[in-house]
């Protein structure tokens, strides 16, 4: 029995209501609590934030309209600071558009400009000691110990990372850099290689998270009333640790508060008496931890959801439902973790031990799963009945649902839903009617355009990966579920004449750099989504950089949009929906099937009606489209007024610059897509095992080292072991 549990704390209206709720959190020397917002300014608590009082900060006034990059405060009440200002017309912002100005204001509210210690660098974060000395760390990685007295600083380290969240305890200065859990020693002068066992749990929970939220931070801290204890905050939850100690203690799970909500992003953190605590989130929010020993550690009622890799809308869902429900716990599952080691294959042998011994989880995240295995085994449950059961608000695209039956019956239904679109010129596109059609109009594309890039697919893995975004669906045979080799032939044969059409126009030099950058790109991502993006192909259309766009579109903010946008001020630019070997298809994302063990688990059936009602599917997310028919129509509607647009700046490779400001899309432009979505009726994709062997193989016919005939061999051969097992 016993855990902390989540209270929001209220927070003054002029704060709640903030046009910008840039928010700053510290707890003074006094006890007290001070929130900074830019805006509505700054408020004090003695009463563990029941309750809140205006503090006068003439100051900030000037910093209304500043951009602020970094903001500090001390114990003692005084701040410091890193701005720019739009209107500053100086010979640097001249330069380079940007001049960013350091400034410290003490606790009597005196100001003293603050300049560099390093010439070339600017301070990019500020911090306080448990002294209020301040501490400056420079852009390149250095770190200063700053004199308010006479204005000099002196280096003490340099990080190879970028500095991002600092703590202090009596004797350390603990940096969280982008490359790392730094340990300097104040006392000796030095730093020290403290506390290995925080280092690797920062290392396995964040990874190279840390320091890439410009406005967050991935990781909060704070020192405990006990000397050399600290407390931190990240998504997965909330912990207790002694620097130098063997263990890192879990005192509340993420999934039981706004922690594990991916949409609540963390700003500040303090530890209240009584080992309570405060978090601040990005969104103007303020929550208090407090340890209720009368309710169960782990809440009785309890649903599993599994995925092999983590998918945002569901870690989402999971959050939402779970701050509505807190007798409840979802327990969310993830097979393969950045930093484990382990592989796709012995995450899912794991998956499958569980499943047969009867300890499987209730609901099953399909993407990357043997989905057509599990439904021969009698792993999954005939959702038909459920999905009719969804009407009015609840409706989902009918066409979509349809098009996941197989032989009659639903094993899955998507949470979210991308489409494939060509892009470019209005004629060209037209000419596209299937593979075929693309190679032939790649080829027609390339003699009239003898240099330069085409389609922008470079690499031969990036090619097969594109192209098979509408087309690994039919490499399978539906009834026998073996591999179609007619089907495998014509895609690498077409995909062969694409491949060597945009590479004729180029020198090996140009092809070994873009092939580079497509590794590089790969190993940064992570992700196998990241080039198959049709806004950003319509980008490199508008700049010139190639002719044809080819990808999925899968949300509106800044990626409809941006097409459309384009559409309306490009004479010659178009698009359409792409077809492939699939036709009128669509790309299901985040599958979700329920485990046949779990059929006549009521709380299971909730969480998965929950998944596909409005409160989850209302929010626009880079997953996909919502699959239910009333969310997806609110995307007609623009959330920002217009003067909250957005803009967006980039330059190529000759220096070219390039900057568009997006509108929200017309309403003739979401008909139209409308429309795609509600005439899709062919699932594109297929077996993700099945297209990793196709995508590893394959590559040997595009670069004719093997004939495609003897690569769609290899391939089959491959294939048949794993669809024997």
């Amino acid at each position: 029995m016993g855990r902390y549990v989540e209270e929001e704390v209220p927070l003054p209206d002029d704060l709640t209501y903030s046009d910008n709720p840039r928010m700053y959190l510290q707890k003074l020397s006094t006890g007290e609590l001070v929130l900074l917002d830019q805006t509505a300014g700054m408020y004090l608590s003695s009463d563990n934030g029941e309750s809140w009082s205006p503090k006068e900060a003439p100051w900030l006034q000037k910093l209304r309209d500043a951009y602020i990059m970094d903001l500090a405060i001390a114990s003692d009440g005084s701040v410091a600071t890193t701005y720019a200002m739009p209107s500053e017309e100086t010979e640097e912002s001249e330069e380079d558009g940007f001049h960013p100005v350091s400034l410290y204001i003490s606790a009597d509210g005196q100001e003293t400009p603050l300049e560099s210690p390093d010439s070339e660098k600017f301070i990019h974060r500020f911090s306080f000691g448990k002294d209020n000395r301040l501490y400056a760390c420079a852009l390149g990685g250095k770190v200063y110990e700053m004199n308010l007295e006479n204005g000099t600083s002196k280096q003490i380290f340099e990080t190879e990372g970028l500095s991002d969240f600092i703590c202090f305890t009596d004797q350390f200065m603990i940096d969280l850099t982008s490359a790392g859990v730094l340990f300097y020693d104040m006392e000796n002068g030095m730093l020290v290689n403290e506390d290995q066992v925080l280092e690797d749990f920062i290392e396995e929970h964040v990874g190279n998270e840390i320091g890439s939220y410009s406005d967050a931070y991935c990781v909060v801290m704070a020192e405990g009333e006990e000397s050399n204890v600290i407390y931190f905050a990240c998504a997965d939850g909330l912990y207790r640790h002694v620097i130098g100690g063997t263990t890192v203690e879990q005192i509340m799970e993420g999934t039981l508060s706004s922690m594990g909500d991916p949409m609540m992003m963390l700003a500040g953190m303090a530890v209240l008496p009584d080992n309570e605590f405060v978090v601040l989130y990005t969104n103007g929010k303020l929550y208090r931890y407090v340890y209720n020993p009368d309710i169960p550690t782990v809440p009785e009622e309890q649903v599993s959801i599994y995925s092999l890799r983590e998918n945002y809308a569901v870690r989402q869902a999971v959050s939402l439902f779970q701050k509505q429900h807190p007798e409840v716990y979802v327990r969310y599952e993830i097979g393969l973790n950045d930093g484990s080691g382990m592989t796709s294959e012995d995450a899912i042998k794991n998956l499958n031990t569980r499943m047969m011994s009867g300890s499987g989880p209730d609901l099953l995240v399909l993407d990357g799963l043997p989905r057509i295995s599990y439904q021969e085994k009698g792993v999954l449950t005939d959702l038909s009945e459920l999905s009719s059961g969804m009407t009015g608000e609840d409706s989902l695209f009918p066409n979509l649902v349809e098009a996941c039956k197989e032989d009659g019956k639903l094993w899955y239904l998507p949470l979210r839903f991308r489409l494939p679109l060509i892009i470019g010129d209005p004629d060209t596109i037209q000419k596209v009617t299937d593979l075929a059609s693309l190679a032939d109009t790649v080829e027609e594309l390339r003699a009239a355009n003898p240099d330069g890039l085409l389609t922008g697919l470079v690499a031969e893995e990036e090619v097969l990966r594109a192209l098979a975004i509408n087309c690994s669906k039919a490499w399978l045979e539906e009834k026998s579920g073996a591999i179609d080799e007619q089907a495998l032939t014509e895609f690498l044969t077409q995909a062969k004449r694409i491949y060597q059409a945009e590479t004729a126009g180029m020198e090996e030099s140009e092809l070994e750099e873009y092939r580079n950058h497509y590794v590089n790109r790969m190993n940064w991502s992570g992700a196998m989504d990241y080039f198959g993006s049709a806004s950003s192909s319509a980008i490199s259309i508008a700049m010139g950089q190639q002719k044809l766009g080819l990808g999925s579109v899968y949300m509106m903010n800044s990626d409809f949009n941006m097409i459309t946008t384009l559409a309306g001020q490009e004479e010659n630019f178009d698009y359409k929906v792409w077809p492939g070997q699939i036709t009128d298809g669509f790309l299901p994302k985040a599958m979700i099937g329920i485990s046949s063990a779990s059929q006549n688990n009521e709380l299971a059936l909730s969480f998965f009606h929950y998944l596909y009602g409005r409160e989850v599917q209302d929010i626009e997310m880079s997953t996909g489209f919502p699959v239910n028919q009333a969310s997806f129509e609110t995307l007609k509607d623009n959330p920002r007024s217009d003067d909250e647009g957005i803009s967006i700046g980039t330059s190529g490779p000759d220096g070219t610059s390039f900057s568009l400001d997006i509108k929200w899309c017309t309403p003739e432009d979401f008909e139209k897509i409308k429309q795609m979505a509600e005439t899709a009726s062919h699932v594109c994709t297929g077996d993700a095992t099945i297209e990793e062997v196709v995508y590893e193989i394959g590559q040997k016919a595009l670069d004719g080292g093997t004939s495609v005939e003897d690569t769609v061999k290899e391939i089959v051969k491959k294939v048949a072991i794993y669809l024997a097992e």
